[in-house]
């Protein structure tokens, strides 16, 4: 059984006001996120990956493996892995793997690396979904990181035991892309109702797997692409004691690819010996589910702590930063 040996995340430190930014573009209502979490211009996906991975490395150069699940790399023809395992100065050698993935990819490279016979793996999953106009109001498009070292050798020893997955998928079209459009398209009430079946029908399969209630992990680390999916947790059985300290996306907005694994950073910076962590992934029709046993107290990554200590910028600052960047390459 592979186990997690360290992990780090990283929180862009800049706030777009989103109450702000709907009455510029004529959206009127209540926010459902207090603000954004915005990359400065000069951060993408492959810098926040980059300071997610240094601080789950802690100097650690003896990789076998780079996995990078990212939706939004900031170039093309070349893997975000091995760019960033260059800037790591990671040992040469090392496999390099690009996911294109949503918020599934997390989870998807976790099976990966438990399966890989080449030892340490880092695991990183890094997004920033720009809404480039009104749809900045239904999306909460913001950046993170969350990074992550799986070791899948016996004999190896870390902070917690990965456990078994299970996964459940419908066909739908909630949220896609079109070719090479610059943002996502998205149905909200077709994004809650398979949130919820495909969640439940993973989390049903990993219950039988392991004998464990959803009720009964200590924490559960769900993606978040919307606040209204976590309220549809409860349908679940899940309780509102292990939500407390998983949930974001009302302070800073949807992460993406990277949200499943911010959730479990939470999970872990809160988590004790004995804990036990539901990881839950879903993305484009497809939930996947798995248990996660804390074998040793986690040193925090201070998680929470990047999510509390934003900077608040400006809508001309957040319009700059967003569209402004894709009209004028900087």
């Amino acid at each position: 059984m592979a186990v997690l040996t360290s992990y780090g995340a990283y929180v862009p430190q800049y706030r777009a006001p989103l109450g702000e930014i709907q009455k510029f573009y004529g959206r009127p209502g209540r926010p459902r996120s207090r603000g954004l979490a915005t990359p400065g211009l000069d951060e993408d996906t492959l810098t926040m990956a980059y300071e997610a991975a240094r601080r789950a490395l802690k100097g650690e150069r003896g990789l076998g493996a780079v996995i990078v699940a990212t939706q939004a790399p900031p170039f093309g023809l070349r893997k975000v892995s091995q760019t960033l395992a260059n800037a790591l100065r990671l040992d040469d050698g090392a496999v390099h793997m690009d996911l294109g993935a949503n918020a599934t990819g997390l989870l998807d490279a976790f099976r990966i690396a438990q399966t890989l016979d080449v030892g340490p793996t880092l695991v990183v999953a890094t997004d920033h979904l720009v809404a480039y106009r009104d749809r900045v109001a239904d999306v909460l498009s913001a950046g993170a990181a969350a990074a992550f070292v799986i070791d899948p050798r016996k004999k190896a020893e870390g902070i917690a035991e990965l456990g078994p997955q299970a996964r459940a998928a419908e066909e739908v079209f909630d949220v896609w892309m079109l070719g090479r459009e610059q943002e996502p398209r998205f149905r909200l009430e077709v994004l809650f109702d398979a949130y919820a079946k495909a969640t439940s029908a993973a989390t049903a399969a990993l219950e039988k797997a392991t004998e464990r209630p959803t009720g009964k992990y200590t924490a559960i680390c769900p993606s978040q692409p919307h606040p209204q999916v976590l309220r549809g947790l409860a349908k679940l059985g899940a309780q509102p004691k292990q939500l407390e300290n998983t949930q974001f996306i009302g302070d800073i907005g949807n992460v993406g690819a990277a949200s499943s694994g911010l959730a479990l950073c939470l999970g872990l910076d809160a988590s004790r010996k004995g804990s036990t962590l539901l990881a839950l992934a879903y993305g484009g029709g497809e939930a996947v589910a798995q248990e996660i046993t804390v074998t040793k107290k986690p040193k925090s990554a201070g998680t929470r702590e990047m999510i509390d200590a934003g900077e608040p910028i400006g809508v001309g600052t957040y319009y700059r930063w967003t569209e402004g960047r894709q009209q004028q390459p900087h």
